[in-house]
């Protein structure tokens, strides 16, 4: 491998980028234990409006510059401001609000006191210097970035080793409650660690921004944000210096990559690699330096609901399902082909969501890159669709992908809470969108054979009609109801699962690993399990997808898609089987049912999304249950008022009335032991 000069400066240069980043996420993970996703468009939004100060408004470079840092500020508090709302709710909400926050942010670029007029002059720099190294020239921007980025992060440090709002960053780090105990303002210090982390993405943005238009809404990729993801990991989330040092060297080493190796899926499994080992080495850092999950200013897991035993409120939940199942089963007779198409989208979209309510909802462990295991599913149809029933290829691929997403939730055996997210970011982002699916074959190294494990044609791949025990499915109405019947029969499968103690076991892994232990419940195993059978239903869905779509490529399984089918599961209610299902109901069914109106944009957007996890975080399940309360309620209202008007004038043997409440009434017993107590 040749390392020259300028590549190594060059390397530097982007590291600084990814350091700078990784400050930020390193400070509101260690005051709030949060991964903070739209980290990158906070500084975004204030590079739009400094093009806008300097060209729209005239105001010279300095002045924009620190309206633009003043923008970013604000931004960031008033984003911890709207977060604080859920404070005590699960972690896992919080990060998924900070997914629909960056997109929120996005659309906050397009606003016209912010986007600047003219989308096509070059980002403003204070001066015009550049250097060669051989034949490389350095433009201003980059010396911008290699004096100006060292010096942001020395303030950064020398903030939060002597300032007051350092040390109570430091207390809360530590243990958030004894902090508050001691007199530190646990929310109001969150509150200022949101601000320098606005202002920390501000400068990344900023300094990335010249050589490009003032359109910069794509300035910060999610690359960034996955390699900035690394460096604060090196450093133990909680470290600024390892961090900072951290995101510089990984700079390095992807420009030496880049130079050397000219595969793009190659570079992507290596830094796939570097990541796993990286957790693996730094794991007893992260367990020692972090403080407990129990401890932390936000929840990790679910909160669970208390069910209600009463036969009659279970009559009613029964009636109005049975009542759902038999509208949808109708519904494909009314439908139009294209219609029904996007009907079964929806129901197999619902058993991802599934996926997600046995992984993430019962057993806490957050997945960004579901719909990378989709995929695995998705291959094995392209591959096998024409020579395996449709009936044994369901269950194969399900069981391939099982077995692949165990292997992908090892780490979570030694590493806990949300860093998982991390891994499964990487996996759909570097290996399925970024190797597999654009690799249709490969050549292994020692025993010199070439497998086919990606897609035939990345660019388009067509896969044949299915049938079903000798029914053709390649009618959009046909696979309409088989795509219902599969929905159905996995949500039943995930009842099972519940009443049968899977999600018992689960749910105290998750919240309590040492008295799950000590119960004889066995950990490791019970970990595996949680992604084993996520990891199946999500490969047997990958199947339907395939064939419900009939030609796939490398971009129908987007790692944004990913972010979608947790999106799903947080507003249809996380842990909650038909939560899942309405979660996918709304984010795919609307738009298929009214289309791309500016109501629905507005809806199923990250607006939307944050309007569900602020005001509704038990979703959209919660909302159902609430329903099904209210006419519990007014059934039992009616019966009352009907009871009373058929006995009215019966008396007691002491001459008082006697009460006019039905016998078998939840009413009646209670009611007759404060008579018998009066008595």
């Amino acid at each position: 491998m040749s390392i020259p000069s300028f590549v190594l400066v060059q390397g530097v240069i982007v590291g600084l980028g990814y350091g700078l980043l990784a400050l930020g996420l390193v400070l509101i993970y260690r005051t709030n234990r949060v991964l903070n996703f739209a980290q990158g468009q906070l500084g975004v939004v204030a590079a739009v409006f400094m093009v806008k100060c300097y060209y729209d408004f005239g105001f010279n470079y300095w002045f924009a510059l620190l309206l633009a840092l003043g923008s970013s500020a604000v931004v960031g508090g008033l984003s911890e401001l709207v977060l604080r709302r859920i404070f005590n709710r699960p972690r896992v909400l919080v990060m998924v609000a900070t997914i629909g926050l960056s997109q929120v942010l996005l659309v906050l670029t397009a606003l016209p006191f912010v986007r600047p007029k003219d989308l096509f002059r070059p980002f403003p720099v204070p001066f015009h210097l550049s250097f060669t190294i051989g034949t490389f020239v350095f433009t201003s921007g980059e010396v911008l970035t290699l004096i100006v980025a060292p010096l942001v992060a020395g303030a950064v440090a020398l903030f939060v080793r002597f300032s007051p709002w350092g040390l109570a960053m430091r207390a809360m780090s530590d243990n958030a409650d004894s902090a508050r105990l001691s007199g530190v303002w646990v929310k109001r210090t969150s509150t200022v660690a949101w601000v320098v982390a606005g202002v920390l993405s501000a400068f990344t943005a900023i300094l990335a921004s010249p050589g490009q238009t003032s359109a910069l809404t794509q300035v910060l990729s999610p690359d960034l944000l996955m390699f900035s993801l690394i460096a604060a990991l090196v450093g133990a989330m909680v470290s600024l210096t390892a961090a900072f040092i951290a995101g510089v060297a990984t700079g390095v080493v992807l420009e030496v990559l880049d130079w050397n190796i000219h595969s793009t899926a190659q570079v992507d499994l290596i830094m796939f690699a570097l990541l796993m080992v990286l957790l693996f080495v730094r794991v007893s850092a992260l367990q020692r330096s972090s403080r407990g999950e129990d401890r932390s200013t936000w929840l990790l897991g679910s909160l669970a609901r208390r069910v209600g035993t009463d036969p009659q409120r279970r009559k009613v939940g029964a009636t109005g399902l049975v009542a759902v199942v038999i509208g949808a089963a109708v519904l494909p007779w009314i439908l139009s082909t294209g219609q029904s198409f996007l009907f079964s989208q929806v129901c197999i979209y619902g058993v991802v969501a599934l996926s997600l309510t046995v992984l993430t909802g019962w057993a806490g462990q957050v997945s960004l890159g579901q719909f990378g295991l989709v995929a695995v599913g998705a291959i094995m149809a392209a591959h096998l669709g024409s020579s395996v029933p449709l009936v044994l290829l369901m269950p194969f691929a399900g069981a391939v992908t099982g077995a692949v997403a165990i292997i992908i939730g090892l780490p979570a055996l030694r590493v806990k809470g949300l860093y998982l997210a991390v891994i499964t970011l990487g996996f759909a982002l570097w290996i399925m969108d970024g190797a597999v699916l654009n690799t249709p074959c490969w050549s292994v190294p020692i025993i010199d054979k070439r497998l086919c494990t990606g897609l035939p044609n990345p660019q388009s791949t067509l896969l044949p009609s299915p049938s079903f025990f000798g029914l053709n499915l390649s009618s959009e109405r046909s696979f309409a109801w088989f795509s219902l019947g599969v929905l159905v029969l996995s949500a039943l499968m995930v009842r099972l699962w519940r009443d049968r103690g899977v999600a018992r076991r689960l749910v105290s892994v998750r919240d309590n690993e040492t008295g799950a232990a000590a119960i004889g419940i066995p950990i490791v195993r019970t970990k595996l399990l949680a992604f084993g059978l996520s990891g199946f239903m999500a490969g047997y869905a990958g199947v339907c997808l395939a064939f419900a779509t009939g030609r796939i490529s490398s971009s129908t399984f987007s790692p944004s898609v990913s972010i979608l089918v947790i999106s799903m599961a947080v507003i249809g209610g996380l842990g909650s089987v038909s939560g899942a299902v309405l979660g996918a109901l709304y984010l795919v069914g609307l738009p298929a049912t009214f289309g791309t109106t500016p109501t629905t944009q507005f809806l199923t957007s990250g607006v939307g999304l944050m309007a569900f996890i602020l005001y509704l975080p038990g979703g959209l399940a919660e909302l159902m249950h609430r329903f099904g309360d209210l006419v519990d309620s007014g059934i039992t209202r009616i019966r009352t008022t009907s009871a009373s008007r058929e006995e009215p004038g019966r008396t007691s043997d002491q001459g008082g009335p006697k009460s006019a409440v039905p016998r078998g009434s939840r009413l009646s017993g209670l009611l007759a032991r404060e008579e018998s107590s009066g008595a």
